[in-house]
């Protein structure tokens, strides 16, 4: 059975993932930043990643995914962007678009979020 993440853990993944993608590198305080959270939980929160293999901090404390990290927060932001993007085709105002995703992406199983984008690209195709 595959591993299931709080929420905050997969948000903090997430956070890498922008981070580093936007600046190159990812620090302590520019997940701070990112998340809007303080410097203490983002410490919490890095320790705990990097003990379940998911982060880890080099020697200038430079953050960067494991292998399974990235995967994790690959789909995270995947789903993340999928459900903004479609809630924003439909007419949802894009901030709360942004809001409703970040709820939605945590609450789906990846399976159940494969079969729902299958069938919307599906249906989409077909509209066109």
């Amino acid at each position: 059975m595959k591993p299931h993440y709080h929420d905050s853990d997969e948000d903090y993944l997430e956070a890498v993932l922008i981070v580093s993608t936007k600046k190159g590198y990812c620090r302590s305080v520019d997940l701070a930043g990112q998340l809007k959270v303080t410097k203490p939980s983002v410490t919490v929160a890095v320790t705990k990643l990097e003990k379940a293999g998911l982060l880890h901090k080099d020697e200038e404390r430079f953050l960067h995914l494991t292998d399974a990290g990235m995967k994790v927060a690959q789909e995270v932001y995947e789903r993340h962007c999928f459900f903004r993007d479609s809630l924003i085709r439909i007419g949802v105002e894009p901030e709360t678009a942004e809001q409703e995703a970040c709820m939605l992406e945590h609450d789906l199983s990846q399976d159940s979020f494969l079969k729902i984008k299958e069938r919307m690209t599906c249906r989409k195709a077909q509209a066109q």
